[in-house]
């Protein structure tokens, strides 16, 4: 398959129905985009290196954009080495996205009064899950004097520790590197546009006037690549390449969920992930599959996977979830497990959730029995697995079993997590099984459930702590206790051991908002996320926000964000962007404004008091069917509009105010006085406000 068809089979349709946000309408209506005119280094970048990817969906390999402002594939490196008036050009600031979402990256180097402006993006190349950067640097004489010049551009394997490896780089680095040059069809890592030197170092120079500008072009190939495919590729301009890959991506997410807030940055950053999560597609032989990030995390977990397909299926991108959903059934073992990992038994309960998570959403897939047989199979070993450690007589021999799972619990015990995102699979099994008509399967599931879900809370009555333990045996770092409430549905979300939970997290940390990783020494993006949602459901909405503030603060100029990071902002060697990371946001900003999970349709959870000057979602799929909603503040009055569905509303008021009075018929009151319930098959409703005091 050619990566140019990456799209069709990921599948990313490529026909756009409405803008990802309005400053790049005239993008799908058409219109020839131009770069914007912006100094990158305007552009908040909240971690202490500056870095950037150069990705694309179905690709194997990425490049890169180092602190230094080179680019970096884990097999070579492409080092600039830049001067004016014989003074070097210093490290970029940023390296910036337009609007800070669109992957078209920007970074600059000064060499006193000289700039060297970089601009770079990467395409689908023609070669499987290969890929093109096209980049370009234009050097101008800023000063009011003639400087000299010099641009060298050198090929170089990786240093003694690189910062990554890409997977499938050569054992042996014995190779030579060069330049496409001649006609000779010979593989090369690079092409330049003018320049001259050895066949692995390229270099021009000028004498610039005060204010001219010189330019030029390079294609830097993720594998080696023959030298006169690239003299063929650089027919078309940067400038088309550039167009092309706005166009393209501004087609994707506008194929999706449709946001306007009146937000910029929330809706950018929800974009933002949203290119990272499809770029984190990689096909693996036949079968498509989420990967952790571009670069150290090119690789599978069922909990990181999980999470990317449920991102992916919330935020409208359907087809692609529900083909990364049918490449993780790879991972089921013959017993009826799934494990992705050594010793991470919490992969079986994640996989039944993804395939809830997307095939049943806006309606059920027509492959649904397959999973639904799928996901029984599970739930028995399951089942098999606790029944071996009932009959062992142990303390928590209902639980799951003893585990160690090489990674962030740090413990061999049996951890809580395990359990609860066995609870979330059994649910999943049973919507499953129900959408494929299979009631008296669902049946039985259900009644395991229940009988489950009270061998868990016995468990917690044992274990005698106030909140959620991350494991049986009380050891061990807080990992999957923090998903008890949601997503997991293992604890109800007015559980006060939830409430505990949390301000232990939170206060660790200095206060709601992201929490750290084991010991104060690095804060984590997405560990608390789950939180955020828990506390928007149990109407703690200033706690909600100051995870959503976290979420936004922490991210890149070009709009990703890490993984682990101390509060100065350094990740080390965990380069951002991670798809967990992404997932995480995108899911949070979703359930804020559509919650679908229950018996009740929820919207308007955690709008924000700026929302409310007038927001619309399109086209958000739920469990219900794909749904529109409008909301604004009118007023002395709270107005929605949204597609009718055949249950309950809850419809939650701004911030700040409370229902004025008993709420007109149809409505009813809520669980509180911020909330009203509209009954099944209501499209709009207008309820009077009155301010907290």
């Amino acid at each position: 398959m050619r990566s140019g068809s990456v799209a069709r089979a990921c599948p990313m349709p490529g026909v756009a129905r409405a803008p990802v946000l309005l400053l790049l309408a005239g993008l799908v209506a058409g219109c020839a985009p131009r770069a914007p005119s912006f100094d990158p280094d305007t552009i908040p970048e909240a971690y202490r290196h500056a870095t950037g990817a150069l990705m694309w969906p179905g690709a194997t390999r990425a490049f890169l954009v180092t602190p230094e402002g080179d680019l970096d594939n884990g097999d070579w490196r492409v080092r600039f080495d830049l001067s004016a008036a014989g003074a070097p050009a210093m490290p970029p600031r940023v390296i910036a996205a337009e609007d800070r979402w669109l992957p078209v990256l920007h970074w600059t180097r000064r060499a006193g009064d000289t700039r060297f402006e970089f601009e770079a993006v990467a395409v689908a190349a023609p070669r499987d899950s290969n890929l093109i950067v096209s980049l370009v640097v234009r050097i101008t004489n800023g000063g009011s004097a003639p400087a000299p010049a010099r641009l060298a551009a050198r090929l170089e394997r990786p240093e003694a520790k690189p910062v990554f490896v890409a997977f499938d780089a050569p054992e042996t680095t014995g190779a030579p590197l060069s330049w496409a040059s001649g006609r000779a069809h010979q593989p090369a890592q690079g092409w330049m546009e003018g320049g001259a030197g050895s066949a692995s170092e390229r270099a021009a120079q000028w004498t610039l006037r005060p204010g001219e500008q010189r330019e030029v072009r390079f294609l830097l190939p993720a594998y080696p690549t023959d030298g006169a495919v690239l003299r063929t590729w650089a027919g078309p301009s940067h400038t088309k390449r550039a167009i092309e890959a706005r166009r393209f991506w501004t087609r994707q997410l506008g194929e999706g969920m449709w946001l306007q807030l009146g937000d910029p940055e929330v809706e950018r950053a929800v974009a933002a992930a949203r290119v990272v999560l499809l770029s984190c597609c990689e096909r693996r032989g036949e079968r498509w599959l989420p990967i952790g990030g571009p670069f150290q995390y090119r690789d599978i977990w069922l909990r990181d996977g999980a999470r990317a397909i449920q991102a992916l299926a919330l935020s409208g991108h359907t087809q692609v979830a529900r083909e990364l959903a049918r490449g993780m059934l790879g991972f089921q073992w013959p017993q009826g497990a799934f494990l992705s990992q050594r010793g991470q038994l919490d992969g079986t309960g994640q996989a039944l959730w993804l395939m809830d998570q997307a095939l049943l959403r806006p309606a059920p897939d027509d492959s649904v029995k397959r999973f639904a047989e799928v996901a029984l199979a599970a739930v028995r070993w399951i089942e098999w697995q606790r029944g071996l450690g009932r009959e062992s007589g142990a303390p928590f021999g209902a639980m799951m079993p003893f585990g160690d799972p090489n990674d962030n619990e740090k413990v061999r015990a049996q951890l809580v997590g395990n359990d609860a995102w066995s609870l979330a699979g059994y649910a999943a099994a049973t919507r499953l099984l129900r959408a494929s008509g299979d009631s008296a399967a669902a049946s039985d599931v259900a009644d395991s459930l229940a009988s489950y879900r009270a061998d868990f809370a016995r468990a917690l009555e044992r274990v005698g702590t106030p909140d959620v333990p991350p494991s049986w045996q009380r050891v061990g770092r807080d990992w999957g206790n923090l998903a008890a409430a949601y997503p997991c549905e293992a604890l109800p979300i007015s559980s006060p051991r939830m409430a505990a939970l949390a301000q232990r997290a939170w206060a660790s940390a200095g206060g709601a908002g992201l929490v750290w990783y084991g010991t104060r020494d690095s804060l984590h993006y997405y560990l608390g996320a789950d939180l955020g949602t828990w506390a928007l459901l149990a109407g703690r909405t200033a706690q909600a926000d100051s995870v959503l503030d976290a979420l936004l603060h922490w991210r890149t100029a070009s709009g990703g964000a890490g993984e682990l990071f101390t509060r100065d902002g350094d990740y080390g060697v965990n380069l951002p962007p991670h798809a967990t990371s992404a997932a995480a946001l995108v899911t949070l900003v979703r359930n804020s404004l559509v919650y679908d999970e229950g018996d009740t349709l929820r919207l308007t959870l955690g709008a924000r008091s700026a929302w409310w000057r007038g927001a619309r979602v399109d086209r958000a799929p739920t469990r219900w069917g794909t749904l529109d909603l409008e909301f604004r503040r009118e007023n002395a009055a709270a107005v929605w509009k949204w597609s009718p569905v055949p249950v309950w509303t809850a419809l939650t008021l701004p911030p700040g105010t409370h229902g004025a009075g008993a709420p007109a018929p149809p409505l009813v009151a809520g669980r509180s006085d911020r909330e009203v319930l509209a009954p099944p098959g209501t499209s709009s409703a207008s309820v009077a406000l009155g301010a907290d005091h």
